[in-house]
């Protein structure tokens, strides 16, 4: 027909695995079984067998936990590995850059900055290396737990096959009962059925005239033996139902200290898997890993603040141009020489200051003294005239040190000016 896909017997084999394996989201690699003891009493049947899987399949649980953690370390490891490429390609760039505008204190600090993710790296790399140890630990615990299994691939926890046989010695007794009662319910439906065919046998004859009574006494009497056999299995199955609920008891009683001593070995896993959690956590970001990372960073920021000047930048890029003024002297620089220490020429500008400052004072008091002197002139000329003139004042003339001396200020005002200025 069109439309429609050959089907052989092969597909109806593994049909649950087949849904497992097509569910959304699923893939090749993704490909867990379902759980077929979902909705199932562990106390029936063999499903005790839930309890044994549940060992066995710790080893995929543990594989998947495994290879999260070394996918993880590995990422870490390539990112320290770009950091590296990372800060070697911005380091060279950023020192082949002009020197007309990338110069002195402030090409150093970008230079310290773009080495970062270096130091970032190695402490990365350490911190990857106690990762790898968590995950080392922990693999050789699962190693030890699941071994080989002789007659399939994979792997089955070390004590799954001693509780497989408490498990069975214990389940014995009731499968032996749970046995007897399934054959007699066997047996009492077949009775019934025979029974069910006499009683027809014997209808029938009574119904035909031409019967005997030889024939329907026989008849009677096949019908009874098949009652008394019916009765007889029918007694035997009540009697076999109430030894199945006393077995019962008592495996559920065996099954529980079992399972008690399965759950002792569970939490065992389970507690690995929570303390390498913790282990990995702190192996992700442990103490020494936040003290050294604020190391680095601030020890970057001091270094910067205290070692970037755009001063100093402005005076080494002036002399290695050239160019005088007030500030700045005459310096022969080379024109590789980016480092060059402009310390003598700051100290040289403010000696040069405090030096102009000294002659302002000098100048300063010297006009005072000047004044002083008229004035005293002026007064004895004034005494030895009569009262009776007019008092002349005589009026000096302004010199150029006059003139600077009423436009100064205060010496303090003149220190800060000259510091702001630096």
């Amino acid at each position: 027909m069109r439309g429609t896909t050959p089907m052989n017997m092969g597909a109806c084999i593994g049909f649950r695995e087949t849904l497992a394996a097509n569910r959304p989201g699923a893939t090749n690699n993704d490909y867990y079984p379902l759980n077929q003891y979902v909705g199932k009493n562990f106390f029936e049947d063999e499903n005790y067998r839930a309890a044994l899987e549940r060992f066995d399949g710790g080893y995929q649980i543990s594989t998947d936990f495994i290879e999260w953690m070394q996918e993880y370390c590995d990422n870490e490891r390539e990112h320290a590995r770009n950091f590296i490429a990372y800060a070697e390609k911005w380091t060279t760039r950023i020192k082949h850059q002009s020197s007309l505008v990338s110069y002195h204190t402030t090409k150093r600090a970008q230079l310290d900055v773009v080495r970062i993710p270096k130091q970032l790296a190695h402490l990365k790399e350490s911190n990857c290396n106690e990762i790898q140890r968590v995950i080392d630990k922990y693999r050789n615990y699962v190693n030890e737990t699941y071994i080989n299994e002789r007659f399939r691939p994979g792997r089955k926890h070390r004590r799954t096959s001693e509780f497989k046989k408490l498990f069975k010695t214990a389940h014995a007794s009731l499968s032996e009962v749970a046995d007897q009662l399934e054959t007699l319910r066997t047996l009492e439906k077949k009775a019934r059925e025979a029974l069910h065919t006499a009683e027809s046998a014997c209808e029938i004859l009574q119904l035909d005239p031409s019967t005997t009574e030889k024939q329907l006494a026989r008849a009677n009497e096949v019908q009874n033996k098949k009652r008394a056999t019916l009765e007889d299995i029918q007694g035997k199955l009540v009697d076999t139902k109430a030894t199945y609920k006393v077995a019962q008891k008592t495996y559920r009683k065996k099954a529980i200290e079992i399972f008690n001593q399965c759950q002792t070995v569970e939490e065992e896993r389970l507690d690995h898997i929570r303390e390498t959690l913790l282990d990995f956590i702190q192996a992700m970001y442990t103490p020494k890993y936040s003290n050294e990372l604020n190391q680095i960073f601030e020890s970057l920021t001091t270094k910067i603040t205290t070692q970037q000047n755009s001063f100093d930048d402005l005076l080494f890029w002036a002399k290695a141009y050239g160019i005088e003024n007030k500030l700045t002297k005459p310096l022969t620089l080379t024109s590789n020489n980016d480092d060059y220490d402009s310390d003598s020429i700051v100290e040289s500008r403010t000696h040069r200051k405090s030096i102009d400052h000294e002659t302002e004072k000098h100048d300063r008091r010297q006009s005072i003294v000047e004044h002083e002197a008229d004035d005293e002139e002026a007064s004895a000329a004034i005494s030895t005239t009569t009262p009776a003139k007019t008092k002349v004042k005589r009026t000096k003339p302004i010199t150029n040190t006059d003139k600077k001396n009423t436009n100064t200020t205060e010496p303090s005002t003149i220190h800060n000016t000259v510091l702001n200025q630096v």
